[in-house]
């Protein structure tokens, strides 16, 4: 009965065993399970990332090559550029850069000379109140010119930021110290030459220096040029249409003067508008275009004024070459389009508006409506003579447009500000035009100074390589 007893507790305990070993077994398989479900799931999102990646990298090519090839319209143009560009540092030569530099200095003290000729005459006529007397009197008004300070650094913030996005968009690289440097330099030296001309070619020689290559360092202020040539008609039209009907001179004077300058505007802004057009075709580069430029410089050539019918034929239908490539890419990157227009919007108005913050630090109300007195009438108002003093003045060859930008200034913004009309008019100038001519020889003085530092260190440098 025992060995019974023993036989059945064996059985029992032989089952049980049994029973936790496939217990175990079992527990074991389910394990290897979950784990070859964790190995296939792991292994899909290895194949799931590597499909992305490989899709990434797909679009990221595509992206480059994309990219590649519009950076390609645009070096199509290399051997044009290198051309122009041997012209501008060709004028950059010791003897040719002395004898420019001698014309811009006689331009700057014709220009100083007048600006002084009309103070003169104006300070004679304004009774015996001293300059101190009548800062004094205008107290915390004169605040107002902050807003001027503020217009004038968001007007020299959009040329940089404007060649930011071209140079990275065309290089890829973002580039803020250059931009800077470029805005800069194409300011100043348009305000010391006639017609504005003489910053691009600098501009050009700038982003050359950088290793940009001469299709791109070329094109980027041509492209510049071009949106901001068109923003400024527009927004010129814009403003004379809606703005001109509502200005109502105060006096029979300042109403003779506006219609005058009115006239004058209206000239200048058919001018600029007729430029925009020209350049618009000719960046379509079609056949019409250059039958159309060989026919006028057939007529130059037979009226003089062209010297090699040939040289000059070359050099516009190189021009047109430029002008297409520059628009059709443009046209292509929406995008960078949107952004230019945007940003020359907020260049020509923050430039427009200094004008608004001189008149309110300078602003006479003795003479003035209720209605006049409105702030928002005023800054409307003065935007609107502002481009009708830019219009009247674009084509005067003096740097500056200096005499016409002084009386057309006299003229649009008298009734306004009355007496203090002189110094209103010295603000105005001195924020407007000699703040940029100040600002741009500081910046061309340290250019130098650092480049001398450079020089002389590489030089002693050179000096110990030797001696070691």
């Amino acid at each position: 009965m025992a060995k019974e007893k023993i036989k059945i507790g064996s059985k029992k305990l032989t089952e049980e065993k049994t029973s936790n070993f496939s217990e175990t077994e079992n527990v074991a398989s389910g394990e290897e399970i979950v784990e070859s479900i964790n190995e296939d799931n792991k292994i899909n999102e290895t194949e799931e990332n590597l499909e992305k990646v490989n899709s990434e990298i797909e679009n990221l090519i595509k992206k480059n090559t994309k990219q590649h090839d519009e950076f390609q319209q645009i070096e199509i143009s290399n051997e044009i550029a290198e051309e122009k560009l041997s012209e501008i540092l060709d004028t950059q030569k010791p003897q040719k850069r002395k004898k420019s530099t001698i014309i811009n200095l006689i331009l700057l003290l014709v220009n100083i000379v007048f600006m002084v000729f009309i103070v003169n005459g104006l300070v004679k006529n304004i009774g015996e109140q001293s300059f101190v007397e009548y800062i004094k009197n205008q107290g915390f008004r004169l605040l107002w010119l902050i807003g001027g300070i503020v217009c004038y650094a968001l007007y020299m913030f959009s040329q940089t930021i404007m060649f930011h996005a071209l140079i990275k968009d065309l290089t890829g690289k973002s580039q803020w110290g250059l931009s800077y440097n470029v805005g800069i330099t194409g300011k100043y030296y348009d305000n010391i030459t006639p017609f504005a001309v003489g910053g691009q070619p600098l501009q050009i020689v700038e982003l050359s220096k950088t290793g940009i290559s001469p299709g791109i360092s070329t094109s980027i202020p041509l492209m510049k040029m071009i949106i901001n040539s068109m923003v400024s008609a527009i927004l010129g039209l814009i403003f004379y249409i809606i703005g001109l009907s509502k200005i109502t001179p105060t006096n029979q004077l300042f109403a003779f003067l506006f219609v005058i300058f009115e006239i004058l505007g209206i000239i200048g802004l058919v001018i600029t508008i007729f430029c925009v057009l020209f350049m618009i075709i000719l960046s379509t580069g079609t056949l019409f275009t250059r039958s159309l430029i060989a026919w006028i410089v057939k007529i130059g050539y037979k009226l003089k004024i062209v010297k090699n019918y040939r040289t000059t034929l070359k050099k516009w239908f190189d021009q047109v070459r430029e002008y297409k490539l520059s628009m059709s890419y443009l046209m292509k990157n929406k995008w960078l389009l949107v952004k230019m227009i945007l940003y020359s919007c907020l260049e020509s108005l923050s430039y427009a508006g200094i004008s608004f913050f001189v008149v309110m630090a300078f602003m006479d109300t003795s003479n003035l409506s209720v209605s006049q007195i409105n702030i928002w009438f005023i800054l409307f108002t003065c935007i609107v003579k502002y481009y009708i003093c830019s219009m009247s003045g674009s084509y005067i060859p003096l740097p500056g447009a200096t005499g016409l930008m002084e009386i057309a200034f006299i003229a649009l913004y008298g009734e306004f500000v009355g007496d203090a009309i002189v110094w209103a008019l010295l603000t105005w100038r001195i924020i407007s035009y000699y703040l940029i001519l100040i600002h741009g020889f500081v910046h061309e003085v340290v250019k130098i100074s650092k480049n001398v530092v450079k020089n002389k260190k590489q030089k002693n440098r050179l000096i110990k390589n030797i001696k070691t």
